[in-house]
């Protein structure tokens, strides 16, 4: 009794007093404790304290059964809360039967186990219905049928969800974690299951995904209570939400602080670690069917689907938010027509299926390529791997270990090919870690990467790693368009370099490329006509080698030097032979990028 105690003062606290009447109604109609809260409108901490039995409230609200309860267990000499007419003054697990009670065939029933099948043959596109028979008297243990048991969750068992099921909800960002199923929301067992994924955090962020058909329950009654009580001023504004606490943010109430605590951590919107909680119900798809078979209904051309089957709405982020814009195209009486109300108990609750994933983490840093022959990252062509490894997965591969993460992503200002070497300061990048278990190390880690990357001798390695913030990844797109770059490349002339031709490339400056897209890339990129700048050019002879020359470039991003070079079948013009007024192309022999002109984690 305790605890229906501290439900009723919080229903009586402030403004809540008026909705008392309602509260009563509520309870008649087997709403759960906490729901009557939500329609009460109230905002505190009591929802997450224990829950009582709606009989148990009732009971309090009233004050006569609690008083003969109290009275028997005074001269028994026990504890007033084990002499209540019901063994526990909470809500027993959901999937628990009722005590034996008389009531009619429209009253609520029994909670059953749900099985595979309900989750394949739905029920028909309406809500089950109280009609004036329903009995005043709470059954102790239905589903609550505005929430179907969500609310009630944490005070009882519930069935495990179905591995079809599982295999169907939405994957979490960067497909981070897998579905589990949970039989018991209890604070403790959602503790305990989120401790065995072993991540390691200091606040966490629950994602929660309600039936869809919450919505139209919620509604059936919310109209039921607007027929009784609006003469009272009660329940007269033109959307429910208005007065009504929206079912997602009592079950933060309910739920979010408490875990924190039971988890050492902080509770925090948009926080580290991310628990998403699917409440799954097996008949709400059938029950919302009738929103998008008609959509109309007063307020505009009506809606109604042709062909096909009625859209399914089972589970997801947007679910309920679609349910609810259709509910909302409907007028009252149209919704009524098709939804009479007030919504009863289902015969099953809600299932719960989770899933952890710790936000991405990202490290940066600057890497050089110092070998030819390596692929920026993994290249197949044809089922045939080009080069041994390739610098994302030399990179992965040394700061992976440390963050215990399920996988990566790997950004960078830009690529080199294969046959490219990246020198200088090193090109910006950015390792996108998804799903770490693990705290992000000290910098003195960082630097032993570097280290190890640097005594492997592959080619590759990193200056300037170290862990950054997300907003790292647009200041990296951001320069990837406006940076420019520049050049050494070992060229071959069709005849001997002369000093005029020495001469016309030292005194280029702000040579306009017009760049068809070069054949070599025409699979994958758009056949476009691009504008690229040569900011500079200068070059030098090579000794003994009259037809060669090291030509040196500074270039706008997204200039094709190879393709200035040999004109690319004069895809490219002006090119390098055509400057020096030469009819056959040159050819480029090798490549290097030597700097990347970004103010990127410059050490």
């Amino acid at each position: 009794m305790q605890q229906a105690l501290i439900y009723l003062q919080a229903l009586k606290s402030q403004n809540h007093g008026k909705y008392l009447p309602a509260v009563h109604e509520l309870l008649s109609l087997h709403v759960c404790a906490r729901c009557c809260l939500r329609f009460a409108g109230v905002r505190d901490k009591t929802y997450s304290s224990p829950s009582p039995a709606s009989h148990v409230l009732l009971a309090a609200l009233t004050d006569t059964p609690h008083q003969t309860c109290l009275s028997s267990a005074e001269a028994a000499g026990t504890e007033p809360q084990d002499a209540a007419n019901h063994n526990s003054a909470t809500d027993p697990p959901i999937a628990q039967q009722p005590s034996p009670i008389s009531c009619s065939a429209q009253s609520a029933k029994p909670i059953q186990p749900a099985t595979d099948a309900d989750h394949q043959h739905h029920s028909p596109a309406t809500l089950t219905h109280a009609t004036d028979q329903t009995p005043t008297d709470v059954i102790h243990g239905v589903v609550c049928p505005a929430c179907l048991g969500v609310l009630q969750a944490p005070e009882g068992s519930l069935q495990a969800v179905p591995s079809a099921v599982l295999a169907g909800l939405p994957e979490a960002e960067g497909n981070a974690g897998s579905w589990q199923t949970c039989t018991s929301g209890s604070i403790a067992s959602l503790s305990e299951h989120i401790r065995q994924e072993g991540h390691v955090a200091t606040n966490i962020d629950l994602d929660i995904t309600l039936p869809a058909a919450c919505i139209t329950r919620q509604l059936s009654i919310w109209h039921h209570l607007q027929t009784q009580f609006s003469s009272q001023g009660l329940y007269t504004s033109p959307h429910m939400f208005q007065e009504v606490v929206d079912l997602k943010e009592a079950l933060r109430l309910t739920v979010a602080t408490p875990l924190a605590q039971q988890m050492g951590v902080q509770a925090e919107r948009e926080g580290d670690l991310r628990v998403m909680l699917a409440y799954l119900h097996p008949s709400s798809s059938a029950e919302t069917d009738f929103l998008f078979i008609y959509g109309g209904g007063g307020k505009g051309r009506g809606y109604k689907r042709k062909r096909g089957q009625p859209k399914v709405v089972y589970a997801g982020r947007s679910a309920s938010e679609t349910v609810m814009q259709q509910a909302s195209r409907l007028s009252r009486s149209f919704f009524l027509q098709h939804c009479t109300s007030p919504a009863v108990a289902p015969t099953t609750g809600v299932q719960l299926a989770y899933r952890v994933w710790q936000k991405p983490l990202y490290v940066a840093g600057r890497y050089l390529k110092l070998l030819r022959g390596v692929a920026q990252s993994p290249w197949i062509i044809d089922g045939q791997r080009k080069g041994v490894s390739s610098v994302e997965e030399r990179i992965a591969d040394a700061v992976l270990p440390a963050f215990q993460a399920d996988r990566h992503k790997f950004m960078s200002a830009g690529r080199e090919d294969f046959d490219v070497r990246m020198l200088g300061s090193g090109r910006p990048f950015v390792l996108e870690i998804i799903n770490a278990r693990a705290a992000v190390p000290p910098q003195s880690a960082f630097d032993a990467m570097q280290l190890t990357l640097e005594k492997e001798d592959h080619g590759v390695q990193v200056q300037a790693l170290q862990p950054v913030p997300r907003s790292i990844c647009s200041l990296l797109k951001a320069g990837e368009a406006e940076k420019q770059k520049s050049y050494t490349a070992i060229c071959q002339l069709p005849t001997a370099v002369t000093p005029e031709m020495t001469d016309i490339i030292n005194s280029t400056k702000d040579l306009e490329l017009h760049q068809q897209t070069p054949v070599r890339v025409s699979h994958r990129r758009a056949d476009l006509v691009r504008h690229r700048t040569v900011y500079a050019m200068s070059c030098e002879l090579v000794p003994g080698s009259p037809r060669h020359l090291i030509l040196r470039l500074r270039t706008q991003a997204g200039t094709y030097i190879k393709e200035f070079v040999h004109s690319d079948e004069g895809r490219t013009q002006p090119h390098l032979a055509s400057l020096l007024g030469l009819s056959t192309s040159a050819a480029i022999l090798q490549l290097d990028v030597n700097q990347i002109h970004m103010d990127f984690l410059q050490q």
